[in-house]
């Protein structure tokens, strides 16, 4: 069944598609931007035409797709859709259990048949869309030691875009295409693959698909990003190990990640961003309540970790974990945490220094309904993470900087009673939108801002056009029904959205909102933009050209996000304590540990230490290096004998002058005094007389 409806709300053109079963996944063909599922963000060199082809699968396994106006069922039941990140116009469209598969090359104008019998866990290659990687079960003996769960999986390869299947490892447990193989000197069919061998596990890499190379013995899993490759081992107290190297297989050599806290376990493991080369994880170290983990971080180089966060929400089922990065920007984070005192409730924290430090998101002064916010003491605002709800629930694009969606609630902890909230400014401040849980999305770089209600029926959006400061409602369809989602092309260049849920009789429902109206032209001069500022961050501060708020013009599609990064200037958290120093506090006095002595090299100058080194590369402001200080001259032996000379004949010269002067004044008291011997002694005349009466 399928029903098609042109419905125009006054500026916003509607296109409502009514389907028997409601829609479970949404793909656009031709799309600017690939979002893969190994979390890769893929840009095409094609696709910048305004209509694209989508493509949709609904609960029962119908696969609908469209061009234009015009929507098309594809004969058949079908389990999955891909996109090739190689190739936006080719899709793969994956037959439920044996049904027929199919490839387009050119977004469905033509599809060809391909072989997926028996194959399951398909991964397409982001170089060639020909290369593919797929599994099939073994057939496994009792006594094969290495044919066991999770290993009793065969690994096949295809050079022609699924059509035929080549044989390459048994005893798979997990196979991927090398993360960096636009890297011109890697090949673009490596692979890495974990299998078991003479009941030993292995972590391999090939070039062929059957000679390999030794990655690690013992592992038990691996995660690999464009820095780093992760690999996890059981280590001999009963946990987990997590080693780490180069992503550049040739160079990689393992190291452990070594964690603060020696005496703790660590029973899992889950890599929550690679930015900049620091490494961010989140470990529990409890095996009974691994819902709860510490956060650590590296330095810039994968080493010295650090535990910045505790307590942090994480999924026992997917080990996912609520902390998220604010896309568009630079080191902003936003995570969830267990109350310190019973471990149940959950309060949210946001940090804009890359997780060195944390604090509560200030909650909006009034709300929706211009209400004085009650909000006092420890109260701030607290988001709903996603291991508790089914979608995202912090939500950012990277077109659109400091544009924060999200749903949550005000008080001392996450409630039941959610809201929607809004910052434009990247989490520093905020704005109630609406009362009640809405879906969103963001598209003309942040100029239009869409969303609907999903906790009760609706028929209608809200949507804004200055980055929030004022919202407009639009009738949408002329029945109520339940929102599931709302989404745009991830470019979000294109200029209108779809909005798909179910309705009251559990048919499913999608909506094209066209917003090619709203606006007559396209900015094209410096007095449509403004420049915004972020924070201040590692001793830099982003400056971002955005459309300002009163321009009645869309972004040009073609647009690239423009910024400027300047150097801020200096604070206490841009340095460090240095060698030999420490800090008893928090941004404290560095104090030397023991005595400090600097070198210097004789007749130069040196600077003499504070205790401080410069962490960041801010400018200016407060300066605790060292001082440029004149090292004493040093003397060689020439010039050590020359002065023990001239000291010799200067202390000669004065002993000479203080025996000439001390004769001189002998002689003249002599004269004066008769008394006085030669000898400078007092001498007694003898007095016969009184003699003589003794």
């Amino acid at each position: 069944m399928l029903e098609i409806r042109f419905l125009p709300f006054l500026l916003v053109l509607t296109c409502a598609i009514i389907v028997e079963r409601p829609i479970t996944q949404i793909v656009w063909c031709g799309a600017s931007i690939i979002y893969t599922r190994e979390d890769e963000t893929i840009p095409q060199f094609q696709g910048l035409e305004e209509e694209k082809t989508i493509f949709f699968i609904t609960e029962a396994h119908q696969i609908y797709q469209s061009n234009g106006t015009v929507w098309n069922q594809i004969e058949g039941l079908f389990e999955d859709i891909q996109i090739s990140p190689a190739d936006s116009r080719v899709i793969f469209l994956f037959g439920q259990n044996g049904q027929k598969s199919y490839r387009t090359n050119d977004c469905g104008e033509n599809f060809e048949e391909i072989d997926t019998n028996g194959f399951y866990g398909f991964r397409l290659n982001k170089m060639s869309w020909k290369w593919m990687l797929a599994f099939k079960k073994q057939q496994c003996d009792h006594f094969d030691m290495d044919c066991r769960e999770p290993y009793n999986n065969q690994l096949f390869y295809s050079e022609d875009g699924a059509k035929t299947w080549l044989p390459s490892f048994k005893n798979c447990r997990e196979a991927s295409w090398d993360k960096i193989i636009e890297d011109i000197t890697v090949p673009d069919e490596r692979s890495i693959v974990l299998f078991s061998y003479e009941n030993q596990t292995q972590l391999i890499y090939s070039d062929n698909f059957a000679n390999y190379h030794t990655l690690m013995i013992g592992a038990q899993g691996y995660y690999q990003t464009n820095k780093y490759l992760f690999v996890l081992t059981s280590s001999s107290n009963g946990g987990y190990e997590l080693h780490y190297g180069h992503s550049k297989l040739e160079e990689f050599s393992e190291k452990l990640v070594e964690l603060p806290l020696q005496i703790l376990k660590e029973y899992s493991y889950t890599v929550l961003d690679t930015e900049n080369g620091r490494i961010y994880l989140s470990v529990s170290h409890y095996q009974q309540e691994q819902s709860i983990t510490n956060v650590y971080i590296s330095n810039q180089i994968g080493e010295d970790f650090q535990i910045v966060l505790t307590n942090n929400v994480r999924s026992t089922q997917d080990g996912n974990c609520d902390f998220e990065k604010l896309l568009g920007l630079t080191s902003t984070y936003v995570a969830n945490t267990y109350d310190q005192r019973d471990q149940k409730d959950k309060s949210t924290v946001i940090s804009f220094n890359g997780g060195k430090k944390w604090e509560s998101i200030k909650a909006p002064r009034y709300d929706s309904e211009e209400n004085v916010v009650e909000c006092g003491g420890e109260c701030s605002l607290h988001f709903v993470g996603r291991t508790e709800s089914y979608r995202q629930t912090i939500y950012t694009v990277d077109q659109a900087p400091g544009i924060v969606l999200g749903v949550g609630n005000v008080g001392l902890f996450i409630t039941q009673e959610q809201n929607t909230y809004m910052s434009a400014d990247g989490g520093q401040n905020w704005i109630e939108v609406r009362k009640g849980s809405h879906v969103f999305e963001i598209a003309d770089f942040g100029g239009v801002i869409v969303m609907a209600k999903d906790y009760e029926p609706t028929n209608e959006i809200i949507y804004s056009l200055d980055y929030g400061k004022t919202w407009k409602t639009k009738i949408i369809y002329d029945d109520l029904f339940m929102a599931q989602n709302l989404v745009t092309e991830a470019s979000g260049t294109v200029r209108y959205f779809l909005i798909y849920g179910k309705t009251d009789k559990g048919e499913g429902i999608i909506l094209k909102l066209d917003f090619s109206d709203i606006f007559s032209k396209e900015c094209k001069s410096n007095v449509d933009y403004d420049i915004w500022n972020s924070k201040c961050i590692d001793g830099s501060q982003t400056k971002y050209f955005r459309k300002k708020d009163n321009s009645e013009c869309f972004n040009p599609k073609q647009m690239i996000t423009k910024k400027i990064i300047e150097p801020c200037p200096c604070k206490r958290e841009d340095w460090i304590c240095a060698q030999g120093y420490v800090s008893q506090l928090e941004g404290g006095e560095c104090l030397p540990i023991v005595n400090i002595t600097d070198y210097c090299e004789p007749g130069k100058t040196f600077f003499k230490t504070k205790g401080y080194i410069k962490l960041t590369q801010c400018l200016g402001g407060l300066d605790l290096g060292g001082t440029e200080t004149q090292c004493p001259k040093s003397f060689n032996l020439n010039d050590i004998l020359l002065y023990i000379i001239i000291s010799a004949v200067f202390v000669f010269v004065i002993l000479i002058g203080y025996v000439v002067v001390r004769r001189v004044l002998t002689a003249e008291e002599k004269s004066q005094n008769p008394n006085v011997n030669k000898y400078n002694q007092m001498e007694f005349q003898e007095d016969d007389e009184e003699d003589q009466q003794l």
